[in-house]
Protein backbone atom coordinates (compact mmCIF):
# COMPACT_ATOMS: atom_id res chain seq x y z
CA UNK A 1 0.00 0.00 0.00
CA UNK A 2 1.43 3.19 -1.24
CA UNK A 3 0.82 6.51 0.47
CA UNK A 4 1.53 10.29 0.23
CA UNK A 5 3.93 10.58 3.38
CA UNK A 6 5.65 13.78 2.55
CA UNK A 7 2.09 15.34 3.81
CA UNK A 8 3.15 14.02 7.13
CA UNK A 9 4.69 17.44 7.83
CA UNK A 10 0.97 19.42 7.61
CA UNK A 11 -0.32 16.37 9.83
CA UNK A 12 2.40 16.76 12.09
CA UNK A 13 0.21 19.69 14.06
CA UNK A 14 -2.62 17.34 14.28
CA UNK A 15 -0.86 14.32 16.09
CA UNK A 16 1.76 15.92 18.44
CA UNK A 17 -0.88 16.82 20.71
CA UNK A 18 -1.39 12.84 20.72
CA UNK A 19 2.66 11.78 20.88
CA UNK A 20 3.36 15.06 23.17
CA UNK A 21 0.80 14.78 25.62
CA UNK A 22 -0.59 18.45 25.12
CA UNK A 23 -4.12 17.41 24.05
CA UNK A 24 -5.66 19.87 26.26
CA UNK A 25 -4.32 22.59 23.81
CA UNK A 26 -6.96 21.36 21.27
CA UNK A 27 -9.22 24.74 21.45
CA UNK A 28 -11.77 23.32 18.75
CA UNK A 29 -12.54 19.69 20.42
CA UNK A 30 -15.99 19.34 20.88
CA UNK A 31 -17.05 16.34 23.30
CA UNK A 32 -19.41 13.33 21.87
CA UNK A 33 -21.54 12.30 24.59
CA UNK A 34 -21.40 8.28 24.78
CA UNK A 35 -22.37 8.02 28.39
CA UNK A 36 -25.76 5.87 27.16
CA UNK A 37 -24.01 3.69 25.08
CA UNK A 38 -23.32 0.16 26.73
CA UNK A 39 -19.52 -1.15 26.85
CA UNK A 40 -18.82 -4.81 28.03
CA UNK A 41 -18.29 -4.86 31.58
CA UNK A 42 -14.36 -5.69 31.44
CA UNK A 43 -13.11 -4.28 28.50
CA UNK A 44 -9.20 -5.10 27.26
CA UNK A 45 -6.75 -4.05 24.82
CA UNK A 46 -6.71 -7.30 22.71
CA UNK A 47 -10.11 -8.14 22.16
CA UNK A 48 -11.86 -5.14 22.13
CA UNK A 49 -9.43 -1.80 21.34
CA UNK A 50 -6.53 -3.42 18.89
CA UNK A 51 -9.56 -4.76 16.29
CA UNK A 52 -10.31 -0.96 16.53
CA UNK A 53 -7.36 0.39 16.50
CA UNK A 54 -5.93 -1.83 13.49
CA UNK A 55 -8.84 -1.13 11.50
CA UNK A 56 -8.81 2.30 11.38
CA UNK A 57 -5.18 3.84 13.12
CA UNK A 58 -2.50 2.03 12.04
CA UNK A 59 -2.65 2.88 8.58
CA UNK A 60 -1.10 6.02 9.46
CA UNK A 61 0.52 5.07 12.78
CA UNK A 62 2.93 2.76 11.71
CA UNK A 63 6.18 2.38 10.46
CA UNK A 64 7.03 4.47 7.30
CA UNK A 65 3.65 5.81 7.13
CA UNK A 66 2.19 9.39 8.01
CA UNK A 67 2.30 8.98 11.62
CA UNK A 68 4.75 6.78 11.98
CA UNK A 69 6.68 9.01 14.83
CA UNK A 70 2.94 7.49 16.55
CA UNK A 71 3.07 4.13 16.15
CA UNK A 72 0.58 1.81 17.46
CA UNK A 73 1.41 -1.51 16.09
CA UNK A 74 3.14 -2.52 19.61
CA UNK A 75 0.82 -2.85 22.31
CA UNK A 76 3.01 -0.98 24.79
CA UNK A 77 2.73 1.58 22.20
CA UNK A 78 -0.78 2.05 22.38
CA UNK A 79 -0.95 1.81 25.90
CA UNK A 80 1.67 4.16 26.73
CA UNK A 81 -0.69 6.80 24.60
CA UNK A 82 -3.95 5.16 26.06
CA UNK A 83 -5.34 8.82 27.57
CA UNK A 84 -4.16 11.19 24.85
CA UNK A 85 -6.21 8.34 22.70
CA UNK A 86 -9.25 8.54 24.69
CA UNK A 87 -8.95 12.49 24.50
CA UNK A 88 -8.61 12.81 20.41
CA UNK A 89 -11.33 9.96 19.94
CA UNK A 90 -14.25 11.54 22.53
CA UNK A 91 -13.47 14.92 21.07
CA UNK A 92 -13.74 13.80 17.42
CA UNK A 93 -10.42 14.52 16.86
CA UNK A 94 -8.86 11.63 15.68
CA UNK A 95 -9.70 9.81 12.99
CA UNK A 96 -9.21 13.01 11.51
CA UNK A 97 -12.85 12.92 9.31
CA UNK A 98 -14.14 16.45 9.31
CA UNK A 99 -17.73 16.08 7.60
CA UNK A 100 -20.34 16.02 10.54
CA UNK A 101 -22.77 13.22 11.13
CA UNK A 102 -25.55 15.20 9.27
CA UNK A 103 -24.22 14.59 6.36
CA UNK A 104 -25.14 12.86 3.10
CA UNK A 105 -23.45 9.33 3.57
CA UNK A 106 -19.59 9.67 2.72
CA UNK A 107 -17.08 6.63 1.40
CA UNK A 108 -14.28 6.18 3.28
CA UNK A 109 -15.51 7.73 6.48
CA UNK A 110 -12.94 7.94 8.62
CA UNK A 111 -14.81 8.47 11.96
CA UNK A 112 -15.50 6.17 15.16
CA UNK A 113 -19.07 4.70 15.58
CA UNK A 114 -20.23 5.98 19.13
CA UNK A 115 -19.83 1.87 20.53
CA UNK A 116 -16.19 1.73 19.59
CA UNK A 117 -15.39 5.63 21.10
CA UNK A 118 -17.26 4.29 24.48
CA UNK A 119 -15.03 1.07 24.33
CA UNK A 120 -11.55 2.72 24.07
CA UNK A 121 -13.33 5.68 27.12
CA UNK A 122 -14.12 2.47 29.03
CA UNK A 123 -10.63 0.89 28.51
CA UNK A 124 -8.62 3.67 29.23
CA UNK A 125 -10.99 4.49 32.41
CA UNK A 126 -10.25 0.58 33.70
CA UNK A 127 -6.60 1.55 33.99
CA UNK A 128 -5.83 0.04 29.97
CA UNK A 129 -5.40 -3.12 30.71
CA UNK A 130 -4.02 -5.64 27.74
CA UNK A 131 -5.80 -8.79 28.18
CA UNK A 132 -4.89 -11.96 26.62
CA UNK A 133 -3.65 -11.94 22.83
CA UNK A 134 -5.03 -15.26 22.42
CA UNK A 135 -8.63 -13.21 22.35
CA UNK A 136 -7.62 -11.12 19.62
CA UNK A 137 -10.38 -11.34 16.61
CA UNK A 138 -9.58 -8.92 13.59
CA UNK A 139 -12.43 -6.00 13.05
CA UNK A 140 -15.23 -7.39 10.63
CA UNK A 141 -14.51 -4.48 8.41
CA UNK A 142 -11.24 -3.22 6.84
CA UNK A 143 -12.24 0.68 7.85
CA UNK A 144 -10.62 3.23 6.40
CA UNK A 145 -8.58 2.05 3.10
CA UNK A 146 -5.88 4.21 0.85
CA UNK A 147 -6.39 4.13 -2.91
CA UNK A 148 -3.64 2.02 -4.28
CA UNK A 149 -2.90 3.55 -7.61
CA UNK A 150 -0.36 2.54 -10.57
CA UNK A 151 1.43 5.00 -11.83
CA UNK A 152 0.92 5.12 -15.80
CA UNK A 153 1.83 8.56 -15.99
CA UNK A 154 4.14 10.79 -14.12
CA UNK A 155 3.94 14.93 -14.40
CA UNK A 156 7.17 16.00 -12.63
CA UNK A 157 9.81 19.00 -13.75
CA UNK A 158 12.93 18.55 -15.67
CA UNK A 159 14.33 21.32 -13.48
CA UNK A 160 13.46 22.47 -10.11
CA UNK A 161 11.45 25.43 -9.71
CA UNK A 162 12.76 28.32 -6.90
CA UNK A 163 9.88 30.37 -5.66
CA UNK A 164 10.04 33.92 -6.33
CA UNK A 165 12.20 35.88 -3.63
CA UNK A 166 10.05 38.86 -3.27
CA UNK A 167 6.41 36.62 -2.64
CA UNK A 168 4.77 35.45 -0.04
CA UNK A 169 2.63 33.50 -2.36
CA UNK A 170 3.78 32.58 -5.27
CA UNK A 171 0.98 31.13 -7.81
CA UNK A 172 2.91 29.52 -10.66
CA UNK A 173 2.06 27.39 -13.46
CA UNK A 174 3.87 24.29 -15.02
CA UNK A 175 2.48 22.98 -18.47
CA UNK A 176 3.54 18.82 -19.45
CA UNK A 177 2.93 17.31 -22.91
CA UNK A 178 0.97 14.04 -22.54
CA UNK A 179 2.76 11.60 -23.47
CA UNK A 180 0.06 9.10 -25.12
CA UNK A 181 -0.91 8.62 -28.53
CA UNK A 182 -4.17 7.40 -28.12
CA UNK A 183 -7.14 8.78 -26.01
CA UNK A 184 -7.46 7.93 -22.48
CA UNK A 185 -9.02 8.05 -19.46
CA UNK A 186 -7.30 9.32 -15.91
CA UNK A 187 -9.19 6.93 -13.60
CA UNK A 188 -7.19 8.27 -10.43
CA UNK A 189 -4.02 10.48 -9.10
CA UNK A 190 -1.44 10.58 -6.11
CA UNK A 191 -0.07 14.73 -5.50
CA UNK A 192 3.43 14.54 -4.12
CA UNK A 193 4.43 17.86 -2.91
CA UNK A 194 8.40 17.75 -2.72
CA UNK A 195 8.18 20.24 -0.24
CA UNK A 196 4.97 19.98 1.50
CA UNK A 197 6.09 23.21 3.93
CA UNK A 198 5.11 25.40 0.62
CA UNK A 199 2.26 23.40 -0.60
CA UNK A 200 -0.44 25.73 -0.10
CA UNK A 201 -2.69 24.00 -3.29
CA UNK A 202 -2.52 22.68 -6.48
CA UNK A 203 -4.89 22.59 -9.43
CA UNK A 204 -4.60 20.39 -12.52
CA UNK A 205 -6.16 21.77 -16.01
CA UNK A 206 -6.40 20.61 -19.19
CA UNK A 207 -5.65 22.51 -22.07
CA UNK A 208 -6.29 22.05 -26.12
CA UNK A 209 -3.89 21.77 -28.13
CA UNK A 210 -4.31 25.06 -29.84
CA UNK A 211 -3.01 26.82 -26.55
CA UNK A 212 0.36 25.00 -26.66
CA UNK A 213 2.45 27.88 -28.38
CA UNK A 214 0.91 29.96 -25.98
CA UNK A 215 1.87 27.91 -22.95
CA UNK A 216 5.42 27.39 -24.87
CA UNK A 217 6.10 31.19 -25.35
CA UNK A 218 5.18 31.85 -21.55
CA UNK A 219 7.23 28.87 -20.20
CA UNK A 220 10.54 30.01 -18.94
CA UNK A 221 9.73 33.54 -19.99
CA UNK A 222 11.33 35.17 -16.91
CA UNK A 223 14.25 32.47 -16.41
CA UNK A 224 12.30 30.14 -14.20
CA UNK A 225 10.57 27.12 -15.36
CA UNK A 226 6.72 27.78 -15.83
CA UNK A 227 5.14 30.91 -15.53
CA UNK A 228 3.54 33.42 -13.10
CA UNK A 229 -0.81 32.11 -13.21
CA UNK A 230 -2.87 34.08 -10.56
CA UNK A 231 -6.19 32.60 -10.62
CA UNK A 232 -6.15 29.92 -12.80
CA UNK A 233 -3.86 29.23 -15.77
CA UNK A 234 -2.99 32.30 -17.00
CA UNK A 235 -3.88 31.71 -20.66
CA UNK A 236 -6.26 33.26 -22.99
CA UNK A 237 -8.22 30.06 -22.16
CA UNK A 238 -7.69 27.91 -19.05
CA UNK A 239 -9.28 24.64 -19.55
CA UNK A 240 -11.14 22.56 -17.59
CA UNK A 241 -10.49 21.27 -14.43
CA UNK A 242 -9.37 18.19 -13.52
CA UNK A 243 -8.54 17.60 -10.03
CA UNK A 244 -7.33 19.68 -6.71
CA UNK A 245 -4.97 18.76 -3.84
CA UNK A 246 -5.17 20.75 -0.51
CA UNK A 247 -3.30 19.28 2.61
CA UNK A 248 -4.57 16.39 4.01
CA UNK A 249 -5.90 14.90 0.31
CA UNK A 250 -4.36 11.64 -0.04
CA UNK A 251 -4.76 9.43 -3.29
CA UNK A 252 -7.64 9.59 -5.28
CA UNK A 253 -9.45 6.74 -7.10
CA UNK A 254 -12.61 8.37 -9.29
CA UNK A 255 -15.69 6.33 -8.97
CA UNK A 256 -15.71 3.08 -10.75
CA UNK A 257 -16.14 3.22 -14.33
CA UNK A 258 -15.82 6.90 -14.64
CA UNK A 259 -12.33 8.83 -15.70
CA UNK A 260 -11.42 11.94 -17.20
CA UNK A 261 -10.96 11.78 -21.00
CA UNK A 262 -7.74 12.94 -22.15
CA UNK A 263 -6.07 13.36 -25.69
CA UNK A 264 -2.86 12.97 -27.72
CA UNK A 265 -1.82 16.78 -28.04
CA UNK A 266 -3.78 18.30 -25.02
CA UNK A 267 -1.19 19.45 -22.25
CA UNK A 268 -2.19 19.08 -18.34
CA UNK A 269 -1.15 22.58 -16.78
CA UNK A 270 -0.19 22.08 -12.71
CA UNK A 271 -0.65 25.32 -10.95
CA UNK A 272 0.76 25.44 -7.84
CA UNK A 273 0.29 27.98 -5.08
CA UNK A 274 3.52 28.02 -2.69
CA UNK A 275 3.60 29.82 0.49
CA UNK A 276 6.71 31.16 1.29
CA UNK A 277 5.69 32.26 5.32
CA UNK A 278 8.22 29.56 6.71
CA UNK A 279 10.81 28.25 3.91
CA UNK A 280 11.78 28.85 0.56
CA UNK A 281 12.85 25.73 -1.33
CA UNK A 282 13.35 24.31 -4.69
CA UNK A 283 10.66 22.66 -5.93
CA UNK A 284 10.19 19.38 -8.08
CA UNK A 285 6.61 18.25 -6.82
CA UNK A 286 5.33 15.45 -9.00
CA UNK A 287 1.86 13.79 -9.87
CA UNK A 288 0.84 10.23 -10.44
CA UNK A 289 -1.74 9.67 -12.41
CA UNK A 290 -3.55 6.05 -13.32
CA UNK A 291 -5.27 5.42 -17.06
CA UNK A 292 -7.51 3.52 -19.10
CA UNK A 293 -7.94 2.82 -22.69
CA UNK A 294 -10.06 5.78 -24.28
CA UNK A 295 -11.96 3.15 -26.07
CA UNK A 296 -13.16 1.78 -22.66
CA UNK A 297 -16.54 2.37 -22.05
CA UNK A 298 -16.35 4.60 -19.04
CA UNK A 299 -18.03 7.45 -18.27
CA UNK A 300 -16.36 11.24 -18.65
CA UNK A 301 -16.02 13.13 -15.50
CA UNK A 302 -16.80 17.16 -15.17
CA UNK A 303 -15.88 19.26 -12.44
CA UNK A 304 -18.19 21.71 -11.41
CA UNK A 305 -16.59 24.65 -9.62
CA UNK A 306 -18.95 26.86 -7.36
CA UNK A 307 -17.74 30.70 -5.71
CA UNK A 308 -19.76 32.42 -3.37
CA UNK A 309 -18.46 36.37 -2.34
CA UNK A 310 -16.05 36.97 0.81
CA UNK A 311 -16.48 40.03 3.11
CA UNK A 312 -14.84 39.46 6.26
CA UNK A 313 -14.42 42.81 8.23
CA UNK A 314 -11.90 43.48 11.12
CA UNK A 315 -13.14 42.13 14.66
CA UNK A 316 -13.96 44.46 17.11
CA UNK A 317 -11.50 46.42 18.79
CA UNK A 318 -9.32 47.04 15.77
CA UNK A 319 -9.48 50.24 13.59
CA UNK A 320 -7.25 51.73 10.65
CA UNK A 321 -6.90 51.87 7.18
CA UNK A 322 -6.61 48.24 7.26
CA UNK A 323 -9.74 48.00 7.49
CA UNK A 324 -11.25 49.55 4.83
CA UNK A 325 -12.36 47.72 1.89
CA UNK A 326 -10.94 49.65 -0.54
CA UNK A 327 -7.56 49.21 0.98
CA UNK A 328 -8.03 45.27 1.03
CA UNK A 329 -9.15 45.61 -2.93
CA UNK A 330 -5.18 47.25 -3.05
CA UNK A 331 -3.98 45.00 -1.65
CA UNK A 332 -4.67 42.35 -3.88
CA UNK A 333 -4.09 44.34 -7.06
CA UNK A 334 -0.67 44.82 -5.91
CA UNK A 335 -0.16 40.84 -4.31
CA UNK A 336 -1.85 39.30 -7.83
CA UNK A 337 -1.87 41.96 -10.48
CA UNK A 338 -4.77 44.56 -11.15
CA UNK A 339 -7.28 41.45 -12.64
CA UNK A 340 -7.25 40.29 -8.75
CA UNK A 341 -9.08 43.79 -8.27
CA UNK A 342 -12.47 42.89 -10.13
CA UNK A 343 -12.51 39.19 -8.49
CA UNK A 344 -14.37 40.45 -5.62
CA UNK A 345 -17.28 42.57 -6.96
CA UNK A 346 -17.54 40.10 -9.68
CA UNK A 347 -18.06 37.31 -6.84
CA UNK A 348 -20.90 39.75 -5.80
CA UNK A 349 -22.45 40.10 -8.82
CA UNK A 350 -22.53 36.17 -9.78
CA UNK A 351 -24.08 35.77 -6.11
CA UNK A 352 -26.53 38.54 -6.93
CA UNK A 353 -25.61 40.31 -3.74
CA UNK A 354 -24.49 43.92 -2.36
CA UNK A 355 -22.19 45.13 -0.38
CA UNK A 356 -25.19 46.10 1.52
CA UNK A 357 -25.74 41.97 2.20
CA UNK A 358 -23.22 41.47 3.94
CA UNK A 359 -23.34 44.88 6.67
CA UNK A 360 -24.33 42.80 9.65
CA UNK A 361 -21.03 40.97 9.28
CA UNK A 362 -18.71 40.80 12.49
CA UNK A 363 -14.77 39.84 12.09
CA UNK A 364 -16.18 37.63 14.46
CA UNK A 365 -18.93 36.04 12.93
CA UNK A 366 -18.92 36.83 8.76
CA UNK A 367 -20.86 34.59 6.46
CA UNK A 368 -21.26 34.28 3.23
CA UNK A 369 -23.39 32.19 0.92
CA UNK A 370 -24.23 31.81 -2.84
CA UNK A 371 -27.33 30.13 -4.32
CA UNK A 372 -26.63 28.20 -7.54
CA UNK A 373 -29.83 27.16 -9.41
CA UNK A 374 -29.59 23.80 -11.75
CA UNK A 375 -29.27 25.23 -15.50
CA UNK A 376 -29.59 21.63 -17.23
CA UNK A 377 -32.47 20.14 -18.95
CA UNK A 378 -31.75 16.88 -18.25
CA UNK A 379 -30.76 14.83 -14.59
CA UNK A 380 -27.23 15.20 -13.30
CA UNK A 381 -25.03 12.46 -12.08
CA UNK A 382 -23.00 14.01 -9.14
CA UNK A 383 -20.59 11.76 -7.46
CA UNK A 384 -18.62 13.63 -4.74
CA UNK A 385 -18.13 17.12 -3.65
CA UNK A 386 -15.21 19.30 -2.39
CA UNK A 387 -15.05 22.59 -0.22
CA UNK A 388 -12.40 24.79 0.33
CA UNK A 389 -11.12 27.91 2.45
CA UNK A 390 -8.08 28.80 4.35
CA UNK A 391 -7.30 29.77 8.35
CA UNK A 392 -10.00 31.88 8.99
CA UNK A 393 -12.78 29.44 8.51
CA UNK A 394 -14.93 28.34 10.70
CA UNK A 395 -17.77 26.03 8.89
CA UNK A 396 -18.11 25.07 5.57
CA UNK A 397 -22.18 23.78 3.98
CA UNK A 398 -23.40 22.88 0.84
CA UNK A 399 -27.04 22.36 0.72
CA UNK A 400 -29.44 20.63 -1.69
CA UNK A 401 -32.62 22.69 -2.28
CA UNK A 402 -32.59 24.18 1.14
CA UNK A 403 -35.78 24.97 3.00
CA UNK A 404 -37.56 22.92 1.17
CA UNK A 405 -39.02 19.46 1.92
CA UNK A 406 -36.23 17.62 -0.12
CA UNK A 407 -33.73 19.63 1.21
CA UNK A 408 -30.16 17.57 1.86
CA UNK A 409 -26.86 18.56 3.23
CA UNK A 410 -24.46 17.35 0.75
CA UNK A 411 -21.13 18.54 2.88
CA UNK A 412 -21.29 19.81 6.16
CA UNK A 413 -17.92 20.40 8.12
CA UNK A 414 -18.82 22.52 11.16
CA UNK A 415 -15.56 22.94 12.56
CA UNK A 416 -13.53 24.07 9.84
CA UNK A 417 -9.55 22.88 9.82
CA UNK A 418 -7.39 24.15 6.91
CA UNK A 419 -5.19 21.29 7.55
CA UNK A 420 -7.65 18.60 6.65
CA UNK A 421 -9.20 19.23 3.46
CA UNK A 422 -10.41 16.34 1.12
CA UNK A 423 -12.58 15.33 -1.69
CA UNK A 424 -15.66 13.72 -0.83
CA UNK A 425 -17.01 10.84 -2.49
CA UNK A 426 -20.87 9.99 -2.09
CA UNK A 427 -21.91 6.65 -0.85
CA UNK A 428 -24.71 6.51 -3.24
CA UNK A 429 -24.54 9.01 -6.57
CA UNK A 430 -26.61 12.23 -6.43
CA UNK A 431 -29.13 13.40 -9.31
CA UNK A 432 -29.56 16.69 -9.73
CA UNK A 433 -32.77 17.81 -11.22
CA UNK A 434 -34.14 20.98 -13.13
CA UNK A 435 -35.56 23.15 -10.68
CA UNK A 436 -33.02 21.98 -7.80
CA UNK A 437 -30.93 24.92 -6.65
CA UNK A 438 -27.44 24.50 -4.01
CA UNK A 439 -26.54 27.06 -1.86
CA UNK A 440 -22.83 26.94 -0.51
CA UNK A 441 -21.92 29.17 2.89
CA UNK A 442 -18.99 29.64 4.44
CA UNK A 443 -18.27 31.43 7.91
CA UNK A 444 -14.94 33.01 9.28
CA UNK A 445 -13.23 34.61 12.31
CA UNK A 446 -10.95 36.90 11.76
CA UNK A 447 -10.28 37.18 15.44
CA UNK A 448 -8.09 34.17 14.26
CA UNK A 449 -5.80 36.13 12.39
CA UNK A 450 -2.37 37.41 13.55
CA UNK A 451 -2.52 40.63 11.66
CA UNK A 452 -6.18 41.21 11.58
CA UNK A 453 -7.39 43.39 8.47
CA UNK A 454 -10.66 43.49 6.14
CA UNK A 455 -10.68 40.24 4.40
CA UNK A 456 -11.54 39.94 0.60
CA UNK A 457 -11.59 37.43 -2.08
CA UNK A 458 -7.75 36.53 -2.61
CA UNK A 459 -5.57 33.41 -3.52
CA UNK A 460 -3.14 33.79 -0.28
CA UNK A 461 -2.96 32.22 2.56
CA UNK A 462 -3.92 35.34 4.74
CA UNK A 463 -6.14 35.88 2.48
CA UNK A 464 -9.83 33.88 2.14
CA UNK A 465 -11.74 31.76 -0.04
CA UNK A 466 -15.45 30.11 -0.50
CA UNK A 467 -15.06 28.03 -3.15
CA UNK A 468 -16.42 24.42 -3.57
CA UNK A 469 -16.97 21.85 -6.41
CA UNK A 470 -18.78 18.97 -7.78
CA UNK A 471 -17.54 16.24 -9.39
CA UNK A 472 -20.58 14.95 -11.90
CA UNK A 473 -20.68 12.61 -15.07
CA UNK A 474 -20.37 15.11 -18.36
CA UNK A 475 -24.01 15.96 -19.50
Amino acid sequence: MRVSLVIALLWFSAFAALAHGDAEHDDDAESIDVSSVSVPAHVSYHEHVRPIVEANCVACHAEGQIAGYAPFTIAEDVVWAARDIKFHVVNGLMPPWPPSRENLPLKNDRSLSDEEIAIIAAWVDDGAPLGDSHDYAPAATDGFEFAELREDLVLQLDEAYRPAEDALDDYRCFAFELDIDAPQFITGFEFIPDVAEMAHHAILYLIDSEMKPEAEERDGADGSPGWSCYGTTGLSESGSILAAWTPGTFGVAFPSGTGFLIKPGQLIVLQMHYNLSSTRQPDRTRVHMQLEPGASTLDELWTIPLNAPVEIPCPAGVEGPQCEREGALDRVAKLYGEAARAVADRRLRRCRKTLEDYADNTGENARSFCDYPSPFSQPLTVYGVYGHMHELGRSFRLELNPGKENSRLLLDIPNWDFHWQDQYFFVEPLTLSRGDSLRMTCVWDNSLSDDPRYVVWGAGTSDEMCFGALLALKP
